[in-house]
């Protein structure tokens, strides 16, 4: 009978080892997610998806800022095309009150004159700076050339025809006379 209580003892202490080691090995092995393969291309799937949400969000976005700079654009070059089309109407205006005597008809030109200004402005439209100003290749158009002294020289001397813009774009230039220096 001693030796079969210390065989249990011995049976005892190996089962409670193997047990212990065994459902340890278990454990970890439970730990660790299995691989499923519906699982992997469900996810491989996901992320394809994802990309071509953002690739197609982001070709949104540049289509909807082209459409807006497009949009900005036409409404540029058709102020630039209506304002194009009543500047000779603006010269004579200013052509008439060069030569006009009478001081209503004068005062009614410039009236007139006026009107056009202010709705020029609300549309964007400036006038090109140009008597008295340094001579811009980018503004001006020189049509003519007087020998001048020194500190008028690369001046606008006199304006032919007025030069408009809108924004940064020319929509006529200023058609000028500039200053150059005394040829000896």
């Amino acid at each position: 009978m001693a030796k079969s209580a210390h065989e249990n003892k011995k049976k005892t202490e190996k089962s409670a080892e193997e047990v212990i080691s065994f459902d340890t090995e278990e454990m970890i092995q439970e730990e660790q997610p299995k691989a499923n393969p519906e699982v992997e291309a469900l996810k491989e799937q996901l992320k394809v998806e994802k990309d071509n949400y953002l690739r197609l969000r982001a070709d949104y976005e540049n289509f909807r800022r082209r459409n807006q700079e497009a949009t900005v654009s036409a409404r540029r070059e058709g102020t630039a095309n209506a304002v194009e089309a009543i500047l000779p109407a603006i010269d004579s205006i200013d052509r008439a009150l060069g030569i006009c005597t009478d001081e209503k008809s004068k005062e009614g030109l410039l009236l007139i004159k006026k009107q056009i200004e202010t709705s020029l402005s609300q549309m964007g439209v400036s006038e090109i700076p140009a008597e008295g100003a340094d001579f811009d290749h980018n503004l001006h158009n020189a049509v003519q050339r007087a020998e001048v002294e020194e500190e008028e020289v690369g001046k606008v001397l006199e304006v032919y025809q007025r030069g408009y813009k809108i924004g940064d774009k020319v929509i006529r230039y200023a058609m000028v006379k500039v200053g150059v220096e005394k040829s000896e």
